[in-house]
């Protein structure tokens, strides 16, 4: 798998990432820990990495913004990628049109690998149900969207959102 380099992290600094590309570096955890994701638990934990990412950076993450689907937050792009797994574990990376796969190099977006982290160490025995119902929490950024009537989430207001908060754990020293 290609890793994004250093130039092209901050070049998209602010403009975000190709939203499949951290879904791969989630994916790659998965696989090297044996851990099963499914599509929905992705999301889940894709958009809890974006809110911690922009919350320590007050920077977008993905190039892509979620949407408020009746099972929580989105991304149409890594929807599209991984639907046909349906609800049984994605046993693959997504792939551009040349079949390549990449990922985020975490060495050179510490930012980046800090909320993955965090969210990783604290998440990735949850189910994904127990993570949409986690996005549903009154106040939550979803939850906010839904009520707006809004087509996509403030990614502010993901920033922002600290509903999730009693799950991350701190770091074993």
């Amino acid at each position: 798998m290609d890793d994004v380099t250093k130039e092209e992290v901050d070049s998209l600094e602010g403009v975000g990432i190709n939203p499949t590309y951290v879904a791969n570096s989630i994916l790659r955890r998965a696989f090297t820990e044996s851990i099963p994701i499914t599509p929905m638990k992705l999301q889940k934990l894709l958009f809890f990495v974006t809110c911690l990412y922009q919350r320590a950076t007050r920077r977008h993450l993905l190039t892509e913004s979620f949407q408020p689907w009746k099972y929580g937050p989105v991304c149409a792009a890594v929807y599209d990628e991984f639907k046909t797994f349906g609800a049984q574990p994605i046993d693959r990376y997504a792939t551009d049109a040349r079949g390549l796969a990449t990922a985020v190099n975490e060495a050179q977006a510490p930012a980046f690998a800090g909320a993955l982290d965090t969210v990783w160490r604290s998440m990735k025995h949850c189910g994904a149900v127990e993570l949409s119902r986690l996005t549903h929490v009154p106040g939550s950024s979803w939850s906010k969207a839904i009520a707006d009537h809004r087509d996509f989430i403030d990614n502010a207001v993901m920033a922002d959102d600290h509903t999730f908060d009693c799950m991350l754990r701190e770091p074993k020293r």
